[in-house]
């Protein structure tokens, strides 16, 4: 079974998108909340998570030993796997027009948050 690895529900808006989407197109998964303590290298979250994902971020997707991080990465990879869920469009053209979307969605996401482009 996927395992998500998430933070708080309140606090971690990233770790909330593949968990929506889990949810809403009915994968199962077991969730698994790592507590925020505090995001020093010492810390029990950095710890736990690090075991988990070597970027030592949430969300994480274990999928029998196979880890994936980054909400994008988690939602291509689930797109992949679960072809029958439909994630993205299966006609090529509509695939390569939802991308561009998909990255224009993230910089406006992180631009509202103040974060740096990562793109």
């Amino acid at each position: 079974m996927l395992k998500l690895y998430i933070g708080n529900k309140n606090y971690s808006s990233w770790s909330m998108r593949p968990w929506v989407l889990l949810k809403q197109v009915g994968i199962p998964f077991e969730e698994i909340e790592l507590r925020f303590d505090s995001f020093d290298a010492n810390s029990v979250f950095k710890e736990k998570i690090s075991g988990v994902n070597p970027v030592g971020k949430v969300p994480a997707l274990d999928d029998g030993g196979f880890v994936v991080w980054d909400t994008l990465a988690i939602a291509e990879y689930l797109a992949e796997r679960f072809p029958e869920k439909n994630l993205w469009p299966q006609e090529v053209k509509a695939r390569a027009r939802a991308q561009p979307v998909r990255r224009d969605a993230q910089r406006l996401w992180r631009a509202a948050l103040g974060l740096p482009d990562e793109y």
